[in-house]
């Protein structure tokens, strides 16, 4: 039996929208998640920083941003995916 406790991390929500790059002022989209980190998951955000969470995610360091709360265990990963968006509705 193995009890070893493991990294682990829970998606609350997830949002995407359009918007410009502030430097070329090129097309993107924006990505904005919330996840909910489990207690080896706070200790090791706490104790080594983001790069855990972002191989844990797949994530690529680059373009990608990571806000960590009040709340220990909640933080908010904000990836620009400098692909050009789809036209915008107006």
């Amino acid at each position: 039996m193995n009890t070893v406790p493991k990294f682990n991390t829970s998606l609350l929500c997830r949002a995407s929208f359009p918007a410009e790059l502030e430097d070329d002022g090129g097309r993107c989209i924006v990505e904005v998640t919330v996840y909910r980190l489990n207690a080896v998951a706070v200790h090791t955000f706490l104790l080594d920083g983001p790069d855990p969470l972002l191989r844990h995610l797949g994530l690529p360091e680059t373009d990608t941003y990571i806000t960590k709360h009040d709340i220990d265990d909640l933080v908010t990963v904000v990836r620009i995916i400098r692909e050009e968006a789809p036209a915008w509705q107006h």
